[in-house]
């Protein structure tokens, strides 16, 4: 089983020897890169920290926060082991989070330290509390000559299945997909990581299987039942 797995370069190498450990012929390509910012984090009483990403940078800078939510378990994790004790809703998105969560939040001071391309549903939460936006990385497309030969590739059928990581790598895929490369999509198995990237799928016509956790976790072992 041929798998492409689409994430950002500084995760796709654990991400793929994951999948060769278990018995996937796995390869990766980049369709976003990652540029970090310097920020500033105001006064608050809750931070949200909605990435790996971000949970890196909050822990390498040594952010002091008050206290956390974090959506997903690896953000979690890299938190807990900085000491950094962070609640998790119980599925790893922005609308789960809300609804968790708005209660708790209600009238407090709430940031929510992410990328430029995260989503708009968390902002909802300015309309019942002191809610700012903190850009800690930017999102940007990828689209050069290493993303299109990955597009032949797909048209060929090179693959038997994609995993797309989020809304925006999705986004940039499908930037360079033709009507050949959607027909070859139709054929294969499409893996989108949670809902937000799935809709991005299924506004093209495709109909992308997602994991029961939002996680490559459950990314792991919904492409083990298939597999099986």
């Amino acid at each position: 089983m041929k798998i492409l797995i689409l994430r950002p370069a500084e995760l796709l190498e654990n991400t793929l020897r994951k999948l060769r450990e278990e018995g996937f012929e796995s390869y990766g390509c980049p369709f976003v890169k990652l540029t970090y910012n310097e920020f500033e984090v105001p006064e608050h009483d809750f931070a949200i920290i909605t990435s790996q990403n971000a949970a890196k940078v909050v822990v390498e800078k040594g952010v002091k926060l008050g206290r956390v939510i974090a959506i997903g378990k690896k953000t979690a994790k890299i938190l807990e082991m900085a000491g950094i004790h962070a609640l998790t809703p119980t599925k790893f998105d922005s609308e789960t989070l809300f609804e968790e969560f708005s209660e708790m939040l209600k009238g407090k001071r709430v940031i929510a330290l992410r990328s430029n391309a995260g989503s708009d549903v968390l902002k909802s939460l300015s309309e019942i509390s002191d809610f700012r936006d903190v850009e800690v990385y930017r999102i940007e497309k990828l689209q050069g000559n290493e993303q299109k030969r990955e597009i032949d590739r797909v048209k060929e059928g090179f693959y038997d299945a994609i995993v797309f990581s989020s809304s925006m790598i999705a986004q940039s895929f499908l930037g360079l997909c033709d009507d050949e490369c959607l027909e070859s999509l139709r054929k294969i198995t499409l893996v989108a990581i949670g809902p937000p990237t799935a809709k991005v799928l299924e506004d093209y016509g495709l109909k992308p299987l997602i994991p029961e956790e939002y996680t490559f976790d459950g990314v792991l072992k919904l492409l083990k039942s298939i597999k099986a």
